[in-house]
């Protein structure tokens, strides 16, 4: 007798253990799915969703850009998510210096030197919430460098400032950058030497490709010679200023005179 009640007992789990898994269909219980699938959290049916709703902005970026040197601000907005939860936030810039703001949710950036790469990213980290929710966003604005001074140079024989223009028209198809040219006459320059010099250097770089609405011109006075300035000159910049070095109103031109017409013979 006492050998059939151990008997019964011992069979007992075994059916247990089949039955488990028969209800399973498997050998072991079903796992989670990975975390690289498994879904962000969802609301239920008349529950507020834990993570909020996260962008950045900034007003440069729909204006087209900001000139390297002046200041940046970007904003987030942060909507929703849990009322309970403090955001923790840390910004970064690619560029420039955050000069104020940092762990709130408007930062100011200096954006001097960040022109050599035309651009500043702010990325946004946010902490606190749970680890499903997004964690990072980020904003670009464009940053405008100043124009810059490319090349100088006095008179030359036609070849080579033409050979000197063709090559600036090449450089530029490769960007979306304008060429401006600053015209000095010297002291002895005939009247008009700043005009025709413009004309004829802004129709050899058009016929060297570039498009004539990208070439600037500009009569910049006098110097004691003469002498041109290439500038290399980005959308929205600040143009270049001239820097004449005689008065204009020390430059005397030759007065001309006329050779009276002889009449003519009967």
């Amino acid at each position: 007798m006492e050998k059939m009640r151990s008997r019964a007992f011992v069979v007992t789990p075994v059916f247990l253990l089949v039955t488990g898994i028969g209800a399973y269909g498997q050998d072991s219980p079903p796992q989670p799915p990975p975390p690289s699938v498994r879904a962000t959290p969802q609301a239920a049916a008349g529950q507020v969703s834990p993570c909020p709703k996260i962008d950045v902005q900034s007003p440069a970026g729909r204006g087209g850009g900001v000139r390297e040197g002046q200041p940046l601000t970007f904003a987030a907005n942060i909507s929703g998510g849990d009322q309970n939860v403090t955001p923790q936030l840390l910004w970064t810039v690619s560029n420039g210096v955050i000069k104020d703001g940092q762990q709130t949710r408007r930062i100011e950036v200096d954006t001097t030197g960040a022109g050599s790469t035309r651009e500043i990213t702010a990325d946004l980290w946010i902490g606190g919430y749970p680890g499903e929710c997004q964690a990072q966003v980020s904003a670009t604005v464009r940053i405008i460098p100043p124009a810059s001074k490319a090349d100088e140079f006095g008179e030359l024989d036609t070849a080579k400032e033409n050979e000197r223009l063709a090559a600036f028209a090449a450089a530029l198809s490769q960007s979306d950058d304008h060429l401006y040219i600053i015209a000095y006459a010297g002291r002895t320059s005939p009247r008009g030497h700043t005009t025709t010099a413009l004309r004829r250097m802004r129709t050899q770089l058009t016929a060297s490709g570039l498009n004539a609405g990208r070439v600037g011109v500009l009569d910049g006075g006098f110097r004691e010679n003469a002498e041109y300035e290439v500038w290399i000159f980005p959308q929205g910049a600040e143009p270049p200023k001239p820097t004449p070095t005689v008065d204009r109103k020390e430059i005397v031109y030759p007065k001309v005179t006329s050779t009276p017409r002889k009449p003519a013979k009967p």
